[in-house]
């Protein structure tokens, strides 16, 4: 298997630790298709997060789902107590999330809250992607100092099953997984 195939099949063994695990790749990864001039500031915030190491944990249905540790050279994802990695470039997750067919509309902001002592706008924005077909009803939580995500909350309906999937994104001090080549 390349090179390429390989990183396909572990961002999609990733996607599927989730119902709405490509909304939470989309958030937390790469820049998406923004519908409307009402989202830019989310639109900025992806290609930021696709450049920026982060330490995502991600719940589905109050349940932890999945762990992830992006270094902007490898994607580390953690599910049942086992660690896999994947060489992975910011552009290497731009391409794969592209891919999905990802895009925002119906953004707006709703209130500015604090998280982790940032202090962050909370948006809400429909996320459309294609590939799976998905529909989330989202709130992300975007720094207002740095800008890049801090959390989000979304209801996602991917086929026939409806999930609550929230995710939590910590940018200071990422390092991979002890012990993980």
């Amino acid at each position: 298997m390349n090179s390429l195939a390989r990183n396909r099949l572990v961002f999609s063994c990733a996607f599927g630790a989730l119902a709405a695990s490509v909304l939470i790749c989309a958030i937390a990864s790469a820049p998406v298709h923004a519908d409307d001039a009402s989202c830019k500031p989310i639109s900025d915030a992806m290609m930021k997060q696709a450049n920026t190491p982060y330490h995502e944990i991600a719940m589905a249905d109050g349940k932890k789902s999945v762990e992830k540790i992006y270094t902007t050279h490898a994607l580390y994802i953690g599910m049942r107590g086992h660690w896999t990695k994947t060489p992975m470039t910011s552009q290497d997750v731009i391409d794969l999330t592209r891919e999905t067919g990802a895009s925002f509309s119906n953004c707006r902001s709703l209130r500015t809250e604090t998280v982790d002592g940032q202090v962050a706008t909370v948006y809400a924005v429909l996320i459309q992607t294609t590939t799976p077909a998905s529909s989330s009803d989202t709130q992300i939580w975007l720094s207002n100092a740095s800008g890049l995500p801090l959390k989000t909350e979304a209801v996602t309906q991917a086929g026939d099953r409806k999930v609550h999937v929230s995710a939590h994104f910590d940018h200071g001090n990422v390092q991979p997984p002890a012990g993980v080549n």
